[in-house]
């Protein structure tokens, strides 16, 4: 199992606007990250490619540098109160997970969530957290009135594997318990089997593990996703994977000539996940997608089709925003309804990128944002992210290993630092 970082900070980030627009080419048109930065440690995460535009690099400051955004809530209430607000689908953690374990402190997500049930706003939320829970009640009054989805990311349910890849997240098996509960609840969630790695977890048997177990903890959708590796993110996520297995490296550079595996490859890792769930009983192909009730129709998020979170160009109809029953194919009949009384939003087709650790180094001091808290002085200046502004950000050298020496632990023997539970209501 990778070290953890020894010491995380967390900085206010002044926020003038949450709902962010997202750039062309994505499935959906707005987005929320209550924090920059994730705790996690996902080797394969990309948004790592997110932090240098704070000046920051995407491997040990993306895990130990957190931004918290101040005022989020406010800021939240006057984005929906603007006139030109239609109540479009807003797909919350593109960028990070907005359950990490500093959400148990500042309790950001619920704010978040009653503003946008009270605004009638749809809207879905990607995560590995079992905290996700505590917000159970907001969940199943969205799902009755606007409508909302929740995507738990598990691309493996292998333990020696999640031990090497997400060493901050709590275990697949508690993910697939959330899962359940949460379907249990009337609240459609589904699994988000990405980024499947090739050479890894691309073979019949750690595919048809996630599949089977998704299937037996009720899942009402399953998207898989091959490894997406955009700018920014190669140099981090090549000299990760080759501490864990160095004789793929020459298949990898082979299959990335660019973002995206070689199209021949994506295609036959797809087709063989969609083999799965037809034998397990998740809902596979083409199926009608209704608008939840009381929002909106977006045709830009219903139809056509897009670039989907792992860097896939397939039809939206064939992917998550087509998951419509719980079981079975073909036309929706009511035996395939989601039993909820609202009708079920369409599912983001957003990158498992986001995790959670249930442990927060250091003393709760260390847990507080560094600088002047909300409402009682000066902020720092809002940051823009990649596409919010044009310039491109200034990075700083990227180079396998780099910041080994602060960041694994002390090297007196003592084996690094303490580590303080944080509570997890609801799991």
């Amino acid at each position: 199992m990778r070290p953890r970082a020894r010491r995380i900070q967390y900085r206010w980030l002044a926020c003038k606007t949450l709902i962010n627009k997202v750039p062309p080419g994505m499935p959906f048109r707005w987005s929320i990250n209550p924090y920059r930065g994730c705790t996690h440690g996902c080797v394969y995460c990309y948004a790592r490619a997110t932090h240098p535009y704070l000046g920051l690099d995407g491997g040990l400051d993306f895990e130990s540098v957190i931004f918290v955004k101040a005022d989020a809530v406010k800021a939240l209430r006057r984005d929906l109160g603007r006139p030109g607000w239609n109540r479009e689908l807003v797909a919350i953690g593109t960028a990070t997970d907005p359950y990490q374990p500093i959400e148990g402190k500042y309790r950001l997500m619920r704010g978040i969530l009653r503003e946008l049930i009270d605004a009638g706003t749809p809207f879905s939320i990607t995560t590995k957290s079992t905290l996700v829970l505590r917000d159970l009640d907001l969940l199943v009054e969205a799902t009755r009135r606007a409508g909302c989805t929740v995507n738990l990311s598990v691309p493996t349910v292998d333990p020696a594997l999640w031990r090497q890849l997400e060493p901050g997240t709590p275990h697949p098996y508690q993910r697939l318990r959330v899962l359940q509960r949460l379907r249990e609840a009337g609240v459609r969630a589904g699994v988000f089997l990405a980024p499947i790695l090739p050479g890894i977890t691309d073979d019949r048997r750690h595919l048809e593990a996630v599949v089977r177990e998704a299937a037996r903890h009720g899942a009402a959708f399953l998207w898989p996703g091959v490894l997406h590796l955009g700018p920014g993110v190669r140099e981090w996520v090549f000299p990760a994977l080759a501490r864990i297995r160095p004789d793929l490296m020459p298949m990898y550079r082979a299959l990335y000539r660019g973002r995206d595996a070689a199209p021949f490859y994506r295609e036959s890792v797809l087709r063989r996940v969609e083999e799965l769930k037809t034998k397990w009983g998740l809902p596979t192909g083409r199926h009608a997608v209704e608008p939840p009730r009381g929002a909106e129709a977006d045709g830009g998020v219903a139809g056509g089709a897009g670039r989907n979170g792992a860097g896939n160009s397939t039809p939206l109809a064939a992917g998550p925003l087509a998951a419509g029953p719980v079981r079975g194919s073909g036309p929706i009949g009511p035996r395939d309804r989601d039993p909820t009384p609202g009708q079920p939003v369409p599912v983001l087709p957003v990158a498992a990128m986001a995790g959670v650790t249930p442990i927060l180094p250091g003393s709760w001091g260390t847990n507080r944002p560094l600088g002047t808290s909300p409402g009682s002085g000066p902020r720092a200046r809002p940051a823009a992210s990649a596409g919010e502004r044009g310039r491109g950000p200034s990075r700083r050298p990227l180079w396998p290993g780099h910041g080994d020496g602060r960041r694994y632990g002390s090297r007196d023997g003592g084996g690094g630092s303490q580590q303080l539970a944080l509570p997890l209501p609801g799991a």
